[in-house]
């Protein structure tokens, strides 16, 4: 029987998967670093993931238990719980990491479902680290700025063979980084159907994917 996925997203890179008990937060801020009127995600997972150790990726202390297990930029594969992960080292900029570093883009797998978050990915994936970070859902980053543009995230979605899209990292009212707004993703998104959902949060199974690729566009948590 197939489980739930339930995921959560609390603006910016973060992004909470939770199922069989047991949540995984991906790339926590602390709010303030985003714009006046951010603030924490509200969860206490028991897993987090950091994928770079740049201030609007790492707050861990924002939101972290003390029992919380944390894994800061690991590559290969692992567990945490019911959760399998592989991580990937890729650059943060087009020149091979020599402008920002490198990020660690995360997949995982629960039940039937694979999900990968690209972190800051700065440019195309080549076609070896697509293949290991094949997923059904992509979180991609959207706001150009510090990642790879609009139209290579879509089609870095793409050749992970993702049916569904959910944007990341991209500006939202009252945020203070210079990112550009959604719209401009969704400029190049001919060929994917465009599905606005009215919360933050929405639960999946392997049998809910659709059959045409469609970039799922969750609303902003409510601060």
């Amino acid at each position: 029987m197939e489980k739930r996925v339930e995921i959560v997203w609390w603006a910016h890179a973060c992004v909470e998967i939770k199922c069989c008990g047991k949540s995984l937060l991906i790339d926590p801020h602390d709010g303030g670093s985003l714009g006046p009127v951010f603030k924490p995600p509200s969860t206490s997972p028991d897993y987090i993931l950091v994928t770079h150790e740049h201030y609007d990726h790492n707050a861990v202390e924002a939101v972290a238990r003390s029992d919380t297990i944390v894994v800061r930029e690991r590559i290969g594969s692992f567990e945490l719980g019911p959760f399998r992960i592989t991580g990937l080292r890729l650059p943060h900029d087009e020149f091979e990491g020599r402008l920002r570093g490198y990020v660690v883009a995360y997949r995982i797998e629960v039940d039937e479902l694979k999900l990968t978050h690209l972190s800051d990915l700065g440019r195309p994936l080549t076609s070896n680290e697509a293949e290991k970070l094949r997923a059904d859902v992509a979180f991609v980053p959207a706001g150009n700025v510090y990642t790879l543009h609009p139209k290579r995230a879509l089609e870095a979605a793409d050749t992970l063979g993702a049916k569904v899209v959910v944007p990341i990292h991209y500006w939202l009212p009252g945020m203070q980084l210079p990112l550009d707004p959604l719209d401009v993703l969704l400029r190049y998104a001919k060929k994917w159907r465009v599905v606005r959902h009215d919360a933050n949060t929405i639960v999946l199974s392997k049998g809910d994917l659709p059959e045409h690729k469609t970039i799922l566009v969750l609303s902003p948590p409510r601060f």
